[in-house]
């Protein structure tokens, strides 16, 4: 997402009143779906846009919803439909089933960097090795 996207969903979750619009445009909701998501009635949140600043656990909320993750080592990092953006990029996300795969390509590659262990005692090579050793087929 562009810098100033990023930096106003930052000051909505910081409570900023004026962009309590934008933050509804950016998720992608109505009036009547941001009061639902709010958990207030269409009324009050139009209250909020008008004149009454919305109640901060609200706004944050809200800027959750948009895509900004406030929490240590995520600045920068944005989510938007269901896709996860690093800092400075607006294509190519990361998905769901891409990050549940990280662990297993961290192991995979650490098993493939790391040096193969010989000893002196085991002088055997080969995947027979482990069946004369144990006696099993």
């Amino acid at each position: 997402m562009s810098a100033a996207v990023s930096e106003s969903l930052r000051a909505a979750y910081l409570g900023s009143l004026p962009e309590l619009r934008h933050m509804q445009f950016i998720a992608g909701l109505s009036q009547s779906d941001a009061a639902d998501f709010c958990l207030v009635s269409p009324h009050t949140y139009r209250r909020w846009l008008r004149d009454r600043p919305p109640r901060p656990a609200m706004a944050r909320l809200m800027a959750i919803r948009a895509g900004y993750l406030p929490w240590p080592g995520w600045e920068g990092w944005e989510m938007h439909n269901g896709l996860l953006f690093p800092p400075g990029f607006d294509r190519h996300g990361v998905g769901p089933d891409q990050v549940a795969g990280l662990p297993y390509l961290l192991h995979l590659t650490r098993e493939l960097t790391r040096p193969p262990v010989r000893t002196a005692s085991s002088p055997q090579r080969g995947r027979w090795a482990f069946w004369r050793r144990t006696g099993s087929r």
